[in-house]
């Protein structure tokens, strides 16, 4: 199952869509962005709240259509800010 690491730009209910910026976390714990979306949601009443409530999330999409989201994690600014915590600790780590 697919995931990664997005922002939620706009969510449009009535054609199950929403549009996302996919982030990555660099070595040094700077948010890129790498790329726009247009994502499916999935029949789960649950996503299209979940990604309502949250600027950040994680989400995970079908094996079979990497374009639908199946399963998704919102993400508050400290939960972010503590990922890049860890990545900057784990790209630290690997230097020494």
């Amino acid at each position: 199952m697919p995931s990664m690491l997005v922002k939620i730009n706009d969510i449009d209910t009535i054609a199950n869509k929403v549009k996302v910026t996919q982030l990555d976390i660099d070595d040094y714990g700077s948010i890129v962005p790498i790329k726009e979306l247009e994502l499916n949601m999935s029949a789960d009443e649950t996503i299209p709240l979940t990604l309502k409530n949250s600027s950040f999330a994680a989400i995970f999409t079908s094996e079979n259509d990497e374009r639908t989201i199946i399963l998704a994690t919102g993400m508050t600014l400290d939960e972010l800010n503590q990922e890049k915590s860890k990545t900057i600790a784990k790209a630290n780590a690997t230097q020494n």
